[in-house]
């Protein structure tokens, strides 16, 4: 077999390779993921609206009112004083079409990862036998996200458990 002194040496090698490249950070160049501050604005059903999941972002409250047909509710506000005064990204999301009443979303967390904006969404469903409205609904949820604009971002829609959601993102 081997020497005792080559054993060595080639365990010594392979545990200085392991170190070396084993235990070096993961990615140093790419920052660490950002909590972002996220400010509910509004969130219901509709007893109209997009039969298709679909999430719509802008920069302003004015171009999200634009880009939905002036329909965001009054509550949506700008962050932190006078419109334009921080950098924002304004939120709608539509979870289509629902058997019943029951159905709610919310925008629960919302982090800056690299250029990837992710937004985590509270989905609830009603439970078995619980009493609901036997309508369509349209749930919703309008929020607005302080510290950073849509532009040249990624948007990931996640449920509340972290898996991607793969509904569409429009910019307006």
């Amino acid at each position: 077999m081997y020497p005792h002194g080559d054993m060595r040496t080639a365990l010594l090698i392979a545990a200085l390779l392991l170190l070396v490249f084993g235990c070096r950070p993961e990615d140093a160049g790419e920052p660490s993921p950002r909590e972002l501050e996220v400010h509910q604005t509004a969130s219901g059903q509709t007893f109209r609206g997009r039969e298709e999941p679909l999430a719509v972002v802008a920069p302003s409250r004015e171009e999200l009112e634009e880009a939905l047909g002036n329909t965001v509710p009054k509550e949506v506000t700008e962050p932190g004083g006078s419109p334009g005064e921080r950098e924002a990204t304004h939120l709608a999301v539509f979870w289509g079409e629902k058997p019943s009443g029951g159905y709610s979303l919310s925008v629960a967390s919302a982090r800056l990862e690299g250029e990837r904006l992710v937004v985590r969404l509270r989905l609830r469903r009603p439970g078995p036998g619980e009493i609901v409205t036997q309508a369509l609904t349209y749930p919703y949820a309008v929020a607005v996200i302080s510290g950073v604009g849509p532009e040249g971002r990624e948007v990931v829609l996640t449920d509340q458990e972290g898996r991607r959601l793969g509904w569409p993102v429009r910019r307006a």
